[in-house]
């Protein structure tokens, strides 16, 4: 991510590149924007001429009418996915969505022969992705890994590696790297018990460091503008849309308070609580983005 975002600490979030090919694989042959605000669609759009600017992807995406085309995009996705995909969780999800795409085409008239052709070979290609993802995770001690990994997300935000958003978009972004990462795929994948071992130790992690960010205790309350206050750095705007882009999937009525903490260009959704504690706020979050 170096390459994408020279400063501040959008450079250092290692869900970015999952989140975009996901992105990327649900908007191919979509004609609904489905970006919640400017900001968003904005972010997303500077990822993906970024990404198209790394060799040896310049060729497919030279031209504005390659961008539109099918075939191209489906390429690109392939050549993404190989990349970038590390995480179970986005290897699945962009296997499902063109699981849905090959079905889809059979009943519409203007797939060519060769886009439906080419649906086929990249639904095999996902599908030993997902295949071989799950092999490397079930070489390791999934469980241990999860808790390693949550360690050294907890460790980065402790250093302050996320400064440059509010303490709310802090404990958001550090949840988001865990659920992309090797953390969410053993909250998935392991037993039961184990899952909800891990779920506890990042929501008492979460809980802890957002009360150390206010200098209160867990159970103090504070008025939400406190929470969701970014402070003034280089780059402020630029982590506000990135934030908005991240929450994009955040709905106002089941996620609250995913969504007010993310979307601040929206109102503040009714299920926000306007006077919270850490340990109110960093629970909802994790149940919203984990749970």
């Amino acid at each position: 991510m170096s390459s994408l975002l020279l400063e501040g600490p959008v450079r250092t979030l290692e869900c970015i590149t999952e989140k975009f090919v996901v992105d990327f694989a649900n908007g191919i042959d979509v004609a609904r924007d489905p970006w919640r605000s400017q900001q968003s669609k904005n972010f997303y759009q500077r990822l993906k001429e970024e990404f198209a600017g790394q060799n040896p992807l310049r060729q497919w995406m030279h031209s504005g009418a390659l961008q539109e085309s099918i075939e191209v995009s489906l390429a690109w996705l392939g050549h993404l996915t190989d990349r970038l995909v590390k995480s179970h969780l986005a290897a699945s999800q962009v296997y499902e969505r063109i699981s849905l795409m090959e079905n889809a085409s059979a009943r519409v008239a203007y797939y060519s022969p060769e886009g439906r052709a080419q649906l086929v070979q990249l639904r095999q290609q996902l599908a030993q992705r997902v295949q071989q993802v799950e092999q490397q995770l079930q070489g390791i001690d999934l469980y241990r890994q999860g808790k390693v990994h949550c360690e050294q997300v907890f460790a980065r935000w402790r250093a302050g590696h996320y400064f440059a958003f509010s303490p709310a978009g802090r404990a958001y972004v550090v949840l988001l790297e865990l659920r992309w990462g090797v953390f969410g795929d053993a909250l998935r994948l392991c037993r039961a018990e184990q899952a909800a071992q891990l779920l506890e130790l990042a929501r008492g992690l979460t809980i802890s460091r957002l009360a150390e960010e206010v200098n209160a205790s867990p159970r103090t309350r504070h008025f939400y503008h406190e929470w969701m206050t970014t402070p003034s750095v280089p780059g402020v705007m630029e982590h506000k849309d990135a934030l908005a882009w991240l929450g994009n999937s955040s709905d106002s009525e089941h996620h609250p308070v995913s969504y007010s903490v993310t979307q601040t260009w929206q109102s503040i959704a009714l299920g926000m609580p306007r006077i919270c504690s850490a340990m109110r706020l960093g629970s909802a979050l994790v149940d919203e983005v984990l749970g």
